[in-house]
């Protein structure tokens, strides 16, 4: 009888670890085909659920973008079972990307107190420090390096740590020791042509921005300095090249215009060569009405009335869009001017000028309601006084 009970409970718990494994089975395939919510729904319905089945749930929450539901998932797998590393790490680099870099940091410092030979740690820490701008990260990268020399994410970013304070022969040295491992990575490739740039090393430059064209990578910043790199070795008709396909992406990037202008005049193309230089001069003429403005509102909140208005003129003569230097123009004359005909016929101008402007109403709605007193102004003076 012992025997057939025991038989029993036996046949019972298998068959539960069998419809729990396919359960498990069923989620982990509508994971792989991106059903992540029918997925999680699936993992959920576990009666016990598991450290590891917490992590499949994170990795689908993630996947589905719920960032908060995935912390919370890992939360659950790693109080169940602290040594879950790979668990720990996945949680710490989700804290960074949601921005919670004070508990990132303390998850990765805390890794790297238990794993100190483990290169990843380190970077991932240094990234860390890096979007928290609260502590530098450039020896938690040379660390990472010291333990994996052929670690490329450490050394690229140690050489754009470099390279963004303008140590630009240590970035050239460990950006080249990362094409070294991987020579056609793109981000590689455009901080080395950067640095080498930086350098003066323009043969360098010409060799690595080459290079980034033919794998497809194709950007102003790119054809500029290549476009730079060819008329400073005197190829002419590669620099030209090379300055229309960047006017192609932006016909507004005065630096082009210019170059395209000096080397159609070492060319002879001297009709060409007027055309880009006076395009470059009107690119590069300033906006001065914004300085203008600025300096009417100084002028107004001095009283200076009479100064306020002549610059908010020369703001409206500039950019006669600014909306804000109209009304600003007809309160200067307001204030500066006697004659109360004169005062409201400034704001009357104003309103006829920017009432189909966007963005107007409340501009219009002072102005009318200055106009009002205005006239009450206007009609108390010329009414005989009936002094009781």
């Amino acid at each position: 009888m012992l025997r057939m009970l025991s038989l029993f409970i036996l046949t019972g718990v298998f068959h539960r670890v069998e419809a729990q494994t396919s359960t498990l089975a069923l989620a982990d395939s509508l994971f792989s085909v991106g059903d992540y919510q029918k997925a999680i729904q699936v993992y959920e319905v576990q009666e016990n659920i598991s450290a590891n089945v917490y992590q499949k749930i994170a990795l689908a929450q993630k996947a589905g973008g719920n960032l908060n539901a995935a912390l919370a998932a890992y939360q659950q797998a790693i109080q169940q079972n602290s040594n879950l590393v790979v668990a720990k790490a996945n949680y710490g680099k989700l804290l960074r990307r949601t921005f919670q870099y004070q508990k990132a940091d303390s998850v990765y410092t805390d890794l790297l107190k238990h794993y100190p030979n483990q290169a990843n740690f380190y970077y991932e820490l240094a990234l860390i420090r890096k979007a928290s701008k609260a502590k530098p990260y450039d020896k938690l990268l040379l660390q990472s390096i010291k333990i994996n020399p052929s670690y490329f994410n450490s050394l690229y970013e140690l050489a754009l740590f470099y390279y963004k304070r303008k140590n630009f022969k240590e970035a050239d040295i460990f950006i080249n020791k990362a094409l070294r491992l991987i020579p056609k990575n793109t981000k590689g490739l455009l901080l080395a042509g950067l640095s080498a740039y930086a350098l003066q090393n323009t043969k360098r430059a010409i060799v690595l921005f080459e290079s980034l064209i033919e794998s497809g990578y194709q950007t102003e910043q790119v054809y500029e300095k290549l476009g730079v790199c060819y008329a400073r070795h005197k190829q002419n008709q590669k620099a030209i090249d090379c300055f229309k396909k960047l006017i192609a992406l932006d016909d507004k990037n005065a630096t082009a215009h210019i170059y395209m202008g000096r080397l159609y005049n070492i060319e002879e193309s001297y009709t060409l060569a007027e055309k880009h230089l006076l395009y470059a001069l009107l690119l590069s003429k300033p906006d001065l009405s914004s300085l203008y403005q600025s300096l009417g509102i100084t002028y107004k909140q001095q009283r200076n009335y009479k100064e306020a208005l002549r610059y908010f003129e020369l703001a409206t003569l500039e950019n006669p869009d600014l909306v804000r230097s109209g009304f600003e123009l007809a309160n200067a004359a307001d204030n500066y001017y006697a004659d109360l005909e004169l005062r409201i016929k400034y704001y009357n101008i104003f309103i006829e000028k920017y009432k189909n402007k966007p963005d107007v109403q409340k501009w219009l709605n002072l102005a009318k309601y200055r106009i009002s007193d205005l006239k009450k102004e206007k009609h108390y003076k010329q009414t005989p006084d009936n002094k009781p």
